[in-house]
């Protein structure tokens, strides 16, 4: 700025503060030395790079002093740099200070707070221009470094001295200056600095703190720097800067008395500070480590760089629950500052005093949404929403959800909260009471998530479930689900187990150690056997078997509920008769069974209002009769299951039977109506399948009659290879294997075959016989039963299909040519001689080796077993490759026993094993016969 010809007026009476100083100076020389070292130690230590933030303090209590919106202005023009603002203009008061190194006006602001220091010390940051201008409305001056040399220079007028005057107090003289602020400001301070690099260097930092000092210097509503201009909003609980109109940073902020406390946000979320200074109002040189910034009102050293001694830093903290409670729910864990290895002194004492404020004071959130302080929180470590929402009335201090996971719980248990396990909730959750099933269910669905694997599960032993009886359980071992249930609107309540209530089940029980069980596991259950026993004075005893009665039939009426244990039957009914039944001993109405059955059958019929209740299914299950009804037991040790002949049956066992399945109560068929009853259970699949084995084929082969005939005695009409020898019979497919087929089971069913056999009146192929006769001889071989056993017949069936009462078993294929065919009677084809041995024992009938001997002729030639004639002879009779061979051209044996005779036979095999061929049996089709 031109340096005005003449000096204009002073108003500010600087020529009298420049005489005042000089006097000083010239009174005590080692005071002008003193004032230059001050001065020189504020610029380069006190005050160093804190240029622009002094200046904006000033500004900031111009505006205040003002009462308006502060405006800041920097630019640079060349080597000097301008820094204009608005408010209250230079007073002689500021000069004063301006002109003193340690005095800081303090005046009341308008809105009631005390300034930051106007014009105090901090103004000496500008003493690294050699020449400012401080430009007012009210008036100018300038301190001018060479001014103020020549000024000590003529007050010493000692060549000789040795006082440095490179470095003088500058800013201790003022001059009156004609200079006015630039227009819209009412101050400017003018800095000449030593070249464009410097003033470049001021203007780039005041660019660079201007988002900072609108959050400290509140006064202050907008800075601009070199063409770019920042501002001030303020939104709700945010504060905004604007960076030529476009936002630049946000602010959550809270305010106190004392303090007022900051966090960034960016992109709708909190991002906490990973350090930053303590600021009171501007930046200090104490580091602080706490999320969140601090812009206190607190008393500093007089270079404001660290707090006064006697500051209470405590008082700091005032405020951080407010704004820990204006964090959104889910980033509270952003602000809360855990215990850590603080950056000094300042730092300790603040992070403790905040955590105490954060501990005591109600800003945690609830499940239910109220306000709670930590130390009376209880925090759930992942508790979800759904979760939340059934527990929040009922566990009032729980902590929210958005502040349960594991990182924020872990923070508030360091404020003093109570972390729950899922073992405590399990406990605390014992004193509920009043809430509906329903709502456990939806307890155990939200907790689901919270169980991961068998560690955590076993942390929620104790929680209680409630039971289908209306008690509540603790935890789930010993509970039973009985399948099925839970789909019903009014699930039966079994009295012999305690079962959880359908209506609160959910997955979750299952890994905590339920057990699910089948309707007819539960069924099976000992207890329920124990409480239909118990006599009437005992504790087991039911306290209403009808109430039993019903329960055990809803639960046979689930899809899969099967066939009740056979203890069950003896549940009793109302029968047609208005009487009381055992239910084994009931039919339903229009049973097909009570068709087939006797008419004098123990057998009553289900009343109809039963029916109606409980339905056909369910009773059938239970043991009440539509069809035939099976007798089941899993480990039979003895014949006591009141089947027909049963002992009888047991006998044939060596062992006992693994398992017994049987139809009961066929005995009671009539005997007229066995073809309809085998309809009847070949049409039912659970008794069809006993048709094929064990007790139920035993007892229906033997005494199940068709027009007087057992079964066993008859043949299907498919059944051709016994054709003759049984009559045919139609029956279904599921019982055919009821009748005559394979080989006889036993003795008297031996005796029946042999007896066909040797029956005249019946017409069996020579094939039919010898097929039979294999099948008696395996009988015997299997052990169904011992040839001591059986009646022998009065006759066989022989290879001419006639019956004789002197049959002649054969033994080898050779006798064949020797044994009448009215005689002849073949145990197999081809006949070996134990065969024969066994049906001779049978039949009582004697071997052909035991009526006959045959002598072949002495004729016939020696030959080597393995010549080609033997071995093509020997093929040709079917015969293994013999020892001996002789050949013969015509070959005649003698036969003596009952008669003498003479015969031409194709082969003979001697006792000696020679075997006997004749050469016209093993000729070629192309060898002349002679």
């Amino acid at each position: 700025m031109p340096r005005p010809e003449t000096d204009p007026a002073d108003p500010f009476g600087t020529a009298d503060l420049r005489r005042s100083t000089l006097q000083g100076w010239l009174s005590s020389p080692t005071r002008l030395a003193e004032d230059a070292a001050a001065e020189a130690e504020l610029l380069e230590i006190g005050y160093r790079d804190r240029l622009f933030t002094e200046l904006a303090a000033n500004a900031a209590d111009a505006a205040s002093l003002a009462g308006i919106d502060g405006r800041v202005a920097v630019w640079a023009d060349g080597a000097t740099v301008h820094v204009a603002n608005t408010g209250a203009p230079l007073t002689a008061a500021g000069v004063r200070s301006l002109t003193a190194l340690r005095v800081s006006p303090k005046s009341p602001l308008i809105h009631g707070g005390t300034t930051v220091g106007r014009f105090g010390m901090g103004f000496r940051a500008t003493s690294l221009a050699a020449r400012v201008t401080l430009a007012s409305r009210s008036g100018s001056i300038e301190f001018d470094a060479d001014r103020t040399r020549g000024q000590i220079r003529a007050l010493i007028d000692d060549p000789d001295s040795e006082l440095d005057l490179d470095r003088v107090p500058a800013q201790r003289l003022a001059w009156p200056s004609a200079a006015q602020p630039a227009a819209g400001f009412d101050t400017e301070v003018v800095l000449e600095t030593a070249d464009e690099e410097a003033a470049a260097a001021i203007v780039s930092a005041a660019q660079h703190q201007a988002p900072d000092l609108l959050l400290e210097l509140e006064a202050l509503a907008r800075i601009d720097v070199a063409g770019r201009s920042y501002e001030r909003l303020a939104d709700g609980d945010t504060v905004v800067i604007t960076r030529d109109g476009t936002e630049h940073r946000r602010w959550l902020i809270a305010r106190a008395a004392t303090a007022r406390w900051l966090v960034p946000i960016r992109d709708g979320r909190i991002r906490p500070l990973s350090g930053d200074a303590l600021r009171s109002p501007n930046a200090t040189d104490i580091e602080l480590t706490l999320p969140a910034r601090v812009i206190a009102d607190l008393p500093l050293t007089p270079d404001r760089r660290e707090l006064h001694p006697d500051a209470d830093v405590e008082a700091a903290a005032a405020g951080y629950p407010e704004l820990a409670a204006l964090v959104p729910d889910d980033q509270k864990q952003a602000v809360i500052p855990p215990p850590a290895l603080a950056s000094g002194r300042v730092d300790a004492v603040l992070r403790e005093a905040v955590r105490d404020r954060l501990r005591t004071a109600r800003w945690l959130p609830s499940a239910t949404g109220e306000a709670l302080s930590p130390e009376r929180a209880w925090v759930l470590p992942g508790l979800t929403a759904d979760l939340a929402a059934l527990l929040g009335d009922l566990l009032e201090p729980l902590a929210h959800p958005d502040v349960s996971d594991r990182v924020t719980a872990s923070l508030l248990v360091g404020l003093g909260a109570r972390r729950l396990g899922l073992a405590d909730l399990a406990e605390l959750l014992s004193g509920a009471g009043g809430e509906d099933t329903a709502w456990w269910s939806r307890l155990y669905a939200a907790l689901a998530p919270m169980v991961p694997d068998a560690r955590t599960a076993e942390e929620l032993g104790t929680l209680p479930v409630p039971r289908a009886d209306g008690r509540m359980n603790v935890g789930c071992r010993g509970l039973f689900l009985i399948d099925g249930l839970d789909g019903l609107d009014d699930p039966p309540v079994p009295s012999w187990v305690p079962t959880v209530d359908p209506a609160a089940y959910d997955p979750l029980l299952d890994r905590l150690g339920l057990t699910r069980i089948s309707p007819a596991a539960a069924l099976a259950l000992p207890e329920l056997i124990a409480e239909l026993d118990a006599g009437p004075d005992s504790d087991d005893r039911a306290a209403d078997p009808d109430a039993v009665t019903d329960v055990v039939l809803r639960i046979l009426g689930l899809p899969d509920a099967g066939r009740a244990p056979a203890e069950l039957g003896g549940l009793e009914l109302l029968g047609a008769d208005g009487e009381r039944w055992p239910a084994d001993e009931l039919l339903l109405p229009d049973s097909p069974l009570a068709q087939v059955l006797v008419d004098d059958s123990p057998f009553g019929t289900v009343a109809d209002s039963v029916v109606e209740t409980y339905g056909p299914t369910a009773l059938r299950r239970l043991g009440v009769g539509w069809g035939f009804t099976l007798v089941r037991d899993d480990a039979p040790v003895a014949p006591d299951h009141d089947l027909p002949d049963e002992e009888r049956w047991w006998e044939e066992h060596e062992v006992p039977p693994e398992e017994l399945i049987a139809v009961r109560d066929l005995d009671l068929v009539d005997p007229r109506q066995w073809p309809a009853a085998l309809a009847l259970l070949a049409d039912d699949p659970d008794t069809a399948s006993a048709l094929t084995g064990g007790y139920t084929r035993w007892w229906l082969r033997r005494y199940a009659e068709i027009d007087g005939t057992a079964l066993r005695g008859l043949r299907s009409v498919d059944e051709t290879s016994l054709r003759g020898l049984f009559d045919p019979v139609e029956v279904p497919v599921a019982a055919a294997g009821l009748l005559a087929a394979g080989e006889p089971d036993d003795a008297d069913d031996a005796a029946d075959w042999l007896a066909r056999l040797a029956d005249p009146a019946r017409t069996v192929a020579p094939g039919v016989a010898v097929r039979a006769h294999a099948a008696l001889i395996s009988a015997v071989r299997s052990g169904a039963f011992a040839v001591d056993d059986v009646e022998p017949p009065r006759g066989a069936r022989t290879v001419s299909g006639e019956v004789s009462d002197d049959p002649v078993v054969v033994g080898a294929p050779w006798w064949m040519s020797v044994v009448p065919a009215g005689r002849a009677v073949l145990p197999a084809i081809p006949p070996d001689a134990d065969s024969a041995a066994l049906l001779a024992d049978l039949l009582d009938a004697p071997t052909a080796a035991e009526v006959y001997r045959v002598i072949p002729d002495q004729g016939g030639e020696s030959v080597d077993p393995d010549s080609a004639d033997a071995v093509r002879l020997s093929a040709a009779a079917g015969l293994p490759a013999p020892h001996r061979v002789r050949l013969h051209d015509d070959l005649h044996v003698t036969v003596t026993g009952e008669t003498d005779d003479r015969r031409r036979v194709p082969l003979w095999v001697d006792d000696d094993g020679t075997v006997h061929l004749s050469r016209c049996r093993g000729r070629a089709d192309d060898e002349p016969v002679p």
